[in-house]
């Protein structure tokens, strides 16, 4: 019979043997994790959420800060109003610190934040809202309107252009509390918006603004200057997907063959109203969570408690429904 300290060793031996073989299964599961990470680009859209510091938008913030640990969110998108009322004073508002650094404070959401302006920011001192990016390390506005470009792998490149809306709103022009967007020229914006999509030759083109082209709600709905102005470019260039606020609403509209997502969930929703270019559309606080792979777009609503609402998958250009 073998001797007791054979059969010690022999049970050592195992144990090193399969502690030896869950190292290898984590360490390629760790590695297969971050191929599939370093090929896919991954974010959270958030509008309408300059809510004031009220718990409905310190909840969403949380739940942010849980869906970006969920997916390794890279960075955020905001789909504008990122302060409502008149919007901010000057980069040292105290606004700052209570309505931004102060709820969105998750160690997950402390990567890039991508913002565009909504009507709310232009009432205020928009350029203050530039100037903060030289205060915040993840603050990154560089414009009025801008064009962000992502890049994952050796193919796969996303091209996110950002709009200010509130020029083509024509009614704004003629109201005092919008009086500061007079001094841009919406055709220039459109000439840029053309060139900008011409030349890029990234798989993947995104076009977020603040306003909505079509919208199912009590509020805003339909916005015809948009559709008069923005929906030509954006079926010129075969945009798949808008991305807009200004309804406080989260809503999944196709129309055309193109899909809109409504995100103004960030802190205070309103009603949705029911047609027939509405695939999914709900009362509710919330935000989006993005991920773009090879294969094409996965997009879910998400609401406060983390819930999953509703998810769509959208194929690559000229794989479109």
């Amino acid at each position: 019979m073998p001797s007791r300290s054979i059969k010690i060793r022999y049970g050592l031996f195992k144990l090193f043997s399969f502690l030896f073989l869950l190292t290898v299964v984590f360490q390629y599961s760790v590695f297969s994790q971050n191929i599939e990470l370093n090929r896919s680009i991954r974010f959270l859209v958030i509008g309408d959420w300059g809510g004031y510091g009220s718990d409905d938008q310190k909840t969403v913030g949380v739940a942010m800060d849980k869906e970006a640990e969920n997916i390794h969110a890279q960075f955020v998108i905001t789909a504008g109003d990122n302060f409502h009322g008149n919007g901010i004073s000057s980069e040292k508002d105290p606004r700052w610190k209570t309505e931004f650094e102060d709820i969105y404070n998750g160690k997950n959401l402390s990567i890039p934040w991508y913002p565009t302006l909504g009507n709310h920011d232009n009432r205020g001192n928009a350029e203050a809202e530039l100037k903060y990016s030289q205060l915040s390390t993840r603050w990154k506005f560089p414009s009025r309107y801008y064009a962000q470009e992502e890049t994952a792998g050796d193919s796969l490149n996303v091209l996110i252009v950002h709009l200010d809306t509130s020029p083509f709103i024509r009614e704004y022009r003629t109201r005092k509390d919008n009086n500061h967007i007079l001094s841009q020229d919406p055709e220039i914006q459109l000439i840029w918006l053309d060139s900008v999509l011409s030349h890029s030759k990234s798989l993947w083109k995104i076009v977020v603004g603040h306003h909505p082209v079509y919208s199912a709600a009590t509020a805003h709905g339909d916005q015809q200057d948009m559709i008069d102005k923005i929906l030509p470019v954006l079926q010129k260039y075969q945009i798949p997907v808008y991305i807009n606020g200004h309804d406080h609403i989260l809503q999944h509209l196709r129309n055309g063959g193109l899909d809109f997502f409504i995100c103004g969930g960030g802190a205070k929703p309103r009603d949705v109203v029911e047609r027939k270019d509405v695939v999914f559309g709900v009362k509710s606080l919330g935000f989006m969570s993005i991920l773009i792979d090879k294969d094409g777009m996965h997009a879910n609503f998400i609401n406060s408690e983390n819930k999953v609402l509703h998810s769509v998958f959208i194929p690559p250009i000229g794989k479109l429904h």
